[in-house]
């Protein structure tokens, strides 16, 4: 009687799922209506947020901006799903094409776009400096960093600060250029820049970057003991490691079938202890390199051996 009313519960469940499916909307002839902006727009903030109508039983939007238009396209600048109806992104100044369309699992709209351009405003404290590297939270091995941003009309000077994590200035420094290079510390560090003339000054953009030179400390291998025999082919490697303050530190391990270390039996990142099955019958020649986020690494740890008998 239990057995019955489990497949009877099962066969509803496809059958309600199945119903859904074949109930939901077509989309083919709807069509999305743009708000924001519209065609012919010139947007005095290079960080616009795109908004349009909801369509009833769409599951997604499909989202893409063009530079200057999708038929003579230079770069397709954004191609994005969204769940909702607005999303916002920074563009530099240009001319660009948007277009929008409704989808759900079986259908969508055509595309509805608008063309519009991004440009300065007319009054110099409310134009914005465009950074263009380092991207934001950029992780770097190097403390000799190279800023760029995009220039700004009627500007003679631009000002670069860098802040630590309680928003104070550890450094500022001043442009006629679009570019600088200045020395980090280690960690995270803010760096913002405005633009300035005679009277007058913008607001700063700002960015996020961490520093971390520091290489991780070398692995040590403590088990298998080196030069040791046994029978199990699930094998149990352990180590330790000293951390190093800054970005977050991960191991690998490399294991080979020959002194020479030419025949790599596999390579994993792990944690100790790692267990690893391997094949009988065969001596394994083994080390481990620590890494960290910012591309720094590790001396290799000793090489150990150990043979797997039948």
């Amino acid at each position: 009687m239990k057995k019955r009313f489990l497949y009877i519960s099962i066969l509803f469940l496809i059958f309600f799922s199945c119903e859904e499916i074949l109930l939901e909307e077509d989309l083919t002839n709807m069509v999305v209506t743009i708000i924001a902006p519209s065609d012919g727009t010139r947007v005095e903030n290079t960080s616009p947020t795109f908004s349009w109508n909801e369509i009833d039983q769409a599951i997604t939007y499909r989202l893409q901006i063009a530079r200057p238009n999708f038929e003579n396209a230079s770069q397709v600048v954004e191609d994005t799903t969204v769940t909702t109806t607005s999303f916002r992104t920074t563009l530099v100044r240009n001319a660009y094409e948007w277009r929008v369309r409704a989808q759900n699992t079986s259908s969508e709209t055509a595309y509805t776009k608008a063309g519009f351009s991004i440009v300065e405003s007319e009054d110099f404290p409310a134009r914005e400096v465009i950074l263009s590297s380092p991207a934001n939270s950029m992780i770097l091995n190097r403390t000799s960093i190279t800023l760029q941003w995009q220039s700004v009309t009627d500007a003679t000077a631009y000002r670069i600060q860098l802040l630590d994590t309680n928003d104070q200035v550890l450094q500022e420094e001043t442009a006629t250029g679009i570019s600088i290079q200045l020395t980090f510390p280690e960690g995270t560090t803010t760096w913002r820049i405005r633009a300035e003339n005679n009277t007058q000054s913008t607001l700063y953009s700002s960015r996020t970057l961490t520093v971390d030179s520091m290489n991780p400390k070398k692995p040590v291998a403590t088990a298998p003991a080196n030069q040791g025999s046994f029978t199990n082919t699930m094998v149990s490697f352990s180590w330790t490691r000293e951390a190093v303050e800054g970005t977050t530190e991960f191991d690998s391990i490399y294991i080979y079938q020959n002194e020479q270390l030419t025949q790599l039996v596999t390579k994993d990142q792990v944690t100790s202890p790692a267990e690893i099955t391997l094949e009988t019958e065969n001596t394994y020649y083994w080390f481990l390199k620590a890494f960290d986020e910012a591309d720094n690494q590790s001396e290799a740890s000793d090489v150990f051996s150990f043979t797997i008998n039948p």
